[in-house]
């Protein structure tokens, strides 16, 4: 029996087909994994005033703003993959994206290049603290993988060995197999070849299409948006949140830059031309009990 589930969250739409004999330990696991993604959700939401972010945009230059373990664990994945990435993947794009976006706060002038360099992360303490106050997060290319490790990780907790998680089909993480089958296959578009065969793996797939013909993607060295012409890329690995980071950086890079020729030899990058989706078929006989996750949260 496979257990589906779905929820609202982030800006996109989270869903978790999980695998087993015992369909109360899927649900459960399932409800607990989504409650994770809930709290992710609403720490993290730069349209709310109440989040952890607004507060660290509105305090952090003032004073260090004290922060959760989860929030402090993915801003020091963060300042890692900064740093592998030689910065091309950047949370802290947020003033830029702001220009031409109602929905964010502007800010005066000029957006400033400082980006992650401009945070201060005491893990000790647990507290952030911006040295410029004009510095914005925006965590929009790492938030959803963190999210689907996260669920990734309750489940496995559970006992649950086969399950597939995706967050708005661009962070992918399968854990074993669907029953009967090797692995989960899936369907990338703009990537020619077979689909992508996942078994305890990750994926994510990032490209710069976007609306009004200026894409969505941020190259942090210019503060420009990345061309909806320029490739895209996908990602595979054994975490998402590396995944989701490492496609937004070969998104801004190029595949022939020399941030390409850095990626870990844990990640395999690939170029992919069109504008990406990706669908997933269990391609198995087996009857799939759907419920609809019920709990609405405020959507981005």
């Amino acid at each position: 029996m496979l257990h589906r589930g779905a929820l609202a969250a982030m800006g996109t739409r989270f869903e978790i087909v999980a695998g087993g004999a015992d369909l109360r330990l899927l649900r459960a696991a399932v409800e607990q994994a989504f409650e994770e993604i809930v709290t992710c959700h609403r720490l993290w939401n730069v349209f709310s005033s109440d989040s952890l972010l607004s507060r660290i945009h509105s305090e952090a230059f003032l004073r260090p703003v004290p922060i959760d373990s989860l929030t402090l664990d993915l801003l020091e994945h963060c300042a890692r993959l900064h740093s592998e990435t030689d910065g091309t993947f950047d949370p802290v794009i947020g003033a830029d994206l702001a220009h031409g976006d109602p929905r964010r706060e502007s800010v005066a002038g000029d957006p400033p290049r400082d980006g992650f360099g401009g945070v201060e992360v005491d893990r000790k303490a647990a507290t952030v603290r911006l040295l410029e106050p004009r510095l914005r997060f925006d965590l929009g290319g790492v938030a959803k993988g963190y999210a689907c490790d996260l669920a990734a990780e309750i489940l496995r907790e559970a006992g649950v060995s086969r399950a597939l998680i995706h967050g708005g089909t661009s962070s992918v993480v399968a854990i074993g197999a669907p029953d009967g089958r090797r692995d989960w296959a899936i369907e990338v578009k703009g990537r020619d070849g077979d689909p992508v065969h996942l078994r305890d793996r990750c994926l994510a797939v990032s490209s710069p299409h976007g609306s009004g013909g200026f894409g969505h993607i941020i190259d942090p060295a210019t503060g420009s948006r990345i061309s909806t012409h320029r490739p895209g890329a996908v990602v595979i690995g054994p975490r998402a949140t590396d995944c989701d980071a490492w496609a937004t950086a070969l998104t801004v890079a190029g595949f022939d830059s020399e941030v390409a020729a850095k990626i870990p030899t844990s990640l395999e990058g690939y170029p992919i031309e069109a504008l990406p989706s990706i669908e997933q078929q269990p391609r198995s006989e087996t009857p799939v009990e759907e419920e609809r996750w019920k709990r609405t949260v405020e959507t981005f």
